[in-house]
């Protein structure tokens, strides 16, 4: 009971003791208001309850871990030290590595595209610096004949790689990475080449590569699907070329000149299909060429 209502109760005691002489009647009447006092519906409020501190949990202290150096963690029996080109430590990071030579010839190189894709391919460079660059997309290295040597030979640093049926064409932006990593290459002077099925694919990657200045496509096949891609494309400028032997790819290098937005120029040539034309259409290979130098060196 709260100290003002105990208080309360002892008056009122004390009343009815002094009135108990007067008769029961005043007695009654003060009892039953005293009952009433008591039962107003009044609580205590409980008593704070004191808080005790948690048990701390024990530990036990690790063992110190052994710090080791990078030379150290990798370096095998072999003597292998695990260090890297010193010309990869420019390079950004998550960067495709540039081509590797693969030792098959003076030229031969493998480039990594990803942890599933490795690509066969040749590199031609002269060593210059701020050089532009060629990526060339076929199904046979050989086919191309001499066009890789005559652009090496022209200033430009030219990277082939053999593609197939099944090379998807996200893979696109890793091969134009992996040339512009090539130490001298002018990452602002890319052009593509590719032929028949790997024309397709040079059209889907460049189309929404920005690295892609310029593209060349010897018999162009998927003409529906190559031409939802070019307003991703763009104004950059398209060589084309077809042989009327090859009624597919005469339709879709007609349809791809027609709906360019920039600067388009169609070959039409006798015989032939992808890079075996440049063989059986003498001149075919100089003219691609001075389009490629005019487009990448202005010359």
């Amino acid at each position: 009971m709260p100290p003002a209502l105990e208080a309360g109760a002892a008056y009122l005691a004390a009343c009815v003791i002094s009135r108990f002489a007067r008769g029961p009647l005043p007695v009654i009447v003060f009892a039953f208001t005293l009952a009433l006092a008591g039962c107003d519906g009044t609580r205590a409020a409980p008593s704070e309850t004191e808080l005790s501190p948690t048990a701390a949990p024990t530990s036990v202290p690790s063992s110190t871990a052994l710090a080791r150096r990078s030379e150290a963690l990798f370096t095998d029996q072999t003597r292998h030290s695990g260090k890297t080109s010193s010309s990869f430590a420019s390079l950004p990071a998550g960067a495709v590595l540039p081509p590797a030579p693969s030792g098959a010839s003076e030229r031969a190189v493998t480039v990594l595209l990803d942890a599933g894709a490795v690509m066969r391919g040749e590199l031609y460079r002269r060593g210059a610096s701020a050089e532009p660059a060629i990526l060339m997309l076929g199904a046979d290295l050989s086919a191309w004949g001499e066009l890789p040597l005559q652009l090496s030979e022209a200033g430009f640093v030219v990277l082939a790689l053999q593609t197939d049926s099944v090379t998807p064409a996200r893979l696109v932006n890793a091969m134009i990475q992996s040339l512009i990593a090539v130490r001298g290459v002018d990452a602002g002077a890319i052009g593509l080449i590719g032929e028949a099925r790997a024309a397709d694919l040079a059209l889907l990657g460049c189309a929404v590569n920005t690295l892609c200045d310029a593209l060349a496509l010897l018999s162009p096949q998927s003409r529906e699907t190559l031409l939802n891609m070019m307003p991703s494309f763009g104004e950059r400028p398209l060589w084309l070329a077809a042989s009327a032997s090859d009624s597919e790819s005469q339709a879709a290098a007609l349809a791809l000149s027609q709906a360019a937005q920039g600067q388009a120029r169609l070959e039409m040539v006798a015989e032939g299909r992808g890079a075996a034309m440049l063989a059986a259409n003498p001149g075919l290979s100089e003219q691609l060429l001075a389009w490629i130098a005019l487009q990448l060196r202005g010359a």
